[in-house]
């Protein structure tokens, strides 16, 4: 009896823990979607300066806790989206936010998802040796103007992906392209992070002074099969915080 009484305790506090656990992923994934809801209406609907609505509404607006409200306040503030001012509310902070980039995805899909529009300038588009180089300044566009975020370059091999040189890369993303027309897949990307100096002509595209260092990414994406989509170059901007999540 005893042994068993061990083995219930055991397994009870077990699955104590395991409710505890899955409790805090629940309420950290909340508190994420509560922060990209709010983060897309300020860059959609509002300017500096504009005042946000009470935690008291955003509490009755989510269903959540006032304390989930404020723990998400506190991340948008750390984010410099808006200012927390106390006895009088929050206000948005800039009209130039600083977005988060989390590890590396289409940057269409991310800014879709952030309930951004994205915006796209082909700088380059030209064929060599039967790779397609592709050059382009991606931004999102918010109330009232685009705040460009990155200056990438992708090499497409076009015996891969015939005909994909005739796509309009400012009216269509490449990865949804790839994924509509070639039944391609991007899912994995190998990537070497490292801080440069922007030249004049990549200052000047990405709104930086060209004294600012900048993080550049190098690397391949490719699929679940590990087989080549692209290689890439990705200068982010100084309205970027480029984050990896990393999985343990």
């Amino acid at each position: 009896m005893l042994i068993l009484e061990l083995e219930y305790s055991s397994n009870r506090i077990k699955g104590l823990k395991e409710m505890a656990i899955d409790k805090h992923k629940r309420n950290s994934s909340i508190r994420a979607q509560i922060v990209a809801d709010i983060q897309a209406s300020i860059l959609k609907n509002m300017q500096t300066g504009d005042k946000l609505p009470s935690e008291a509404a955003y509490a009755r607006q989510y269903d959540v806790t006032r304390s989930t409200i404020q723990k998400a306040l506190k991340d948008l503030e750390d984010l410099q989206m808006i200012d927390r001012v106390q006895g009088k509310g929050s206000f948005v902070k800039l009209t130039k936010p600083k977005i988060d980039m989390f590890n590396f995805k289409g940057f269409s899909d991310y800014a879709l998802q952030l309930g951004a529009t994205p915006v796209t300038r082909v700088l380059k588009q030209e064929i060599v040796d039967h790779h397609l180089i592709l050059q382009r300044l991606r931004g999102i566009k918010t109330s009232d103007e685009v705040v460009q975020l990155t200056l990438d370059e992708s090499h497409l091999n076009l015996e891969q992906f015939p005909g994909l040189e005739q796509t309009d890369f400012e009216q269509n993303s490449l990865y949804q392209t790839l994924r509509s027309q070639f039944k391609v897949y991007p899912a994995t990307a190998n990537l070497l992070v490292t801080p440069i100096m922007p030249t004049v002509a990549q200052a000047e595209l990405l709104e930086v002074a060209n004294s600012q260092p900048l993080l550049q990414v190098t690397g391949q994406v490719r699929t679940a099969n590990n087989d080549l989509v692209e290689t890439i170059k990705i200068i982010y901007s100084g309205q970027s915080n480029f984050k990896f999540v990393v999985g343990v």
